[in-house]
């Protein structure tokens, strides 16, 4: 139980959280449940006074706590030991006084950039375990109140270091190296890449995590010029990733005139977010050339970065994290929209199958691949190896014949890259089977994109 005193006007969320830390110090330590604190909310002269007359050091400080029952650290606290001590009209037993100053913990909350709810929670429990005898003027008693300290607060998710989180969504041309930065960002593979255009057909989810931070990334498929139904639901992709974002990613490349790749993306965004502008490919471009075009660009864009970087090599990509989390939402707790040792939503069985369509990608000639889609009928993973069985769709029946090749050498081709890069995945051995069937023009059909999930529910 808290009595509070004094006049600070403070939010009722706080005053809540302060008995949440006073339940959780006494459920760690051990404490019967028939004992109080005093809780005086001071100001800064008050509390200097108070550190002259107790302490004899003429300084304002955040918190001062004087035990009124003397308890030694890991000693289990039985009331019947302080039968004088408990308070005659509610039967507890005083702790002791806690004195806080509440303008001094506002400047501390902006020093350390969180809010005052948490910094007050912080100094109230660090004065809770002074109560209960723990002190820090050792080394080796700091080291053990410091422990149990964060023991206490990480178990309520309060901490005096920021998290941030939030979604960031890159929206880019075909092949501009969208998926190339996910896979950097992210530290993981997350989406197929190929030099082939329109690669990507849906908006993948990339998670990066520290401990810090987590930051949702949306790969959407590239803009380009629309001509068949899969097409219209890839718009619809692109526009459902920019709802509820809280920074876009605008990707271009060096290898083109810059501003006009601006021109033209920014017309397609609708998301009133944080705008980052970023120049791909600056390792196939030399810089001399890139100059001019960088300085020119500054002038015409209306973002709020401009970065060029290389999704291939990650250069700069460590400063891009760095953008993104200046401007992502801060939170009082860990606000994880993902556990913590994810990367990625999809599944396994989605994963597997679009390492096979990159595979194909790569193998394939041009006019085939945009016709190819993969599904993961069984995926056996109780058995070892684990058993994989995926049918490769494509539109036409001369398309199937260059897709098995000669002899079946062609899909061997694809099945042998795909079934690697799966182990590498999964971490163990696969048997791949791919069965190669043909579903005319599936692009245009409704039904079709429908069962490959790729329809966008509205």
């Amino acid at each position: 139980m808290i009595e509070f005193f004094g006049e600070a006007q403070l939010d009722k969320t706080i005053l809540q959280n302060l008995n949440l830390v006073e339940q959780q110090v006494y459920a760690f330590l051990h404490a019967p449940k028939s004992v109080k604190v005093n809780l005086k909310f001071v100001t800064p002269q008050e509390i200097r006074t108070l550190n002259k007359q107790t302490r004899n050091i003429d300084r304002i400080t955040d918190v001062l706590s004087y035990p009124y029952t003397e308890v030694k650290v890991g000693q289990k606290l039985k009331l019947k030991d302080y039968a004088c001590d408990i308070d005659p009209f509610d039967h507890k037993l005083l702790l002791g006084d806690i004195v806080l100053c509440v303008d001094r913990a506002k400047e501390q909350a902006k020093e350390y950039g969180h809010s005052l709810n948490r910094e007050i929670c912080f100094l109230f429990c660090h004065a809770m375990l002074h109560l209960m005898g723990y002190d820090h003027i050792e080394p080796e008693d700091e080291k053990i109140m410091t422990a149990k300290q964060a023991e206490i607060l990480n178990s309520l998710n309060i901490t005096r270091t920021s998290f941030k989180a939030g979604f960031v969504t890159i929206l880019g041309e075909t092949n501009a190296g969208k998926s190339t930065l996910i896979n950097q960002l992210v530290g993981e593979k997350v989406a197929i890449v190929s030099p082939k255009t329109q690669t990507t057909r849906e908006n993948i989810t990339g998670i990066y995590n520290d401990k810090a931070c987590q930051i949702v990334f949306l790969d959407t498929p590239g803009y380009h010029k629309r001509a068949t139904k899969i097409d219209d639901e890839m718009d619809k992709q692109i526009a459902t990733a920019q709802e509820d974002t809280e920074i876009v990613l605008l990707l271009i490349t060096a290898k083109k005139p810059l501003v006009e790749q601006y021109n033209n993306l920014i017309k397609k965004v609708t998301a009133t977010a944080k705008k980052i502008l970023l120049i791909n490919k600056i390792d196939e471009v030399k810089y001399e050339k890139l100059y001019p075009q960088l300085a020119l660009l500054s002038a015409e864009a209306k973002v709020d970065e401009i970065l060029p970087i290389s999704a291939l090599t990650g250069k700069n990509c460590d400063v891009l994290l760095d953008m993104i989390k200046k401007y992502l939402p801060e939170y009082d707790h860990e606000m994880r929209y993902y556990p913590v040792d994810e990367y990625t939503d999809k599944n396994l069985r989605h994963m597997c199958a679009e390492i096979v369509r990159e595979k194909a990608l790569l193998l394939l000639d041009d006019e085939i691949p945009h016709g190819i889609q993969v599904v993961v009928t069984d995926y056996r993973e109780s058995e070892t190896p684990i058993q994989i069985f995926a049918d490769v769709y494509c539109e036409r029946e001369n398309h199937k014949a260059i897709i098995l090749g000669k002899n079946g050498d062609m899909i061997k081709q694809i099945s042998t890259k795909s079934r690697l890069a799966i182990e590498r995945l999964v971490g163990a051995k696969v048997n791949l089977q791919l069965f190669v069937k043909v579903k005319p023009n599936w692009r245009n059909d409704e039904r079709a994109l429908k069962d490959f999930g790729l329809v966008v529910e509205e």
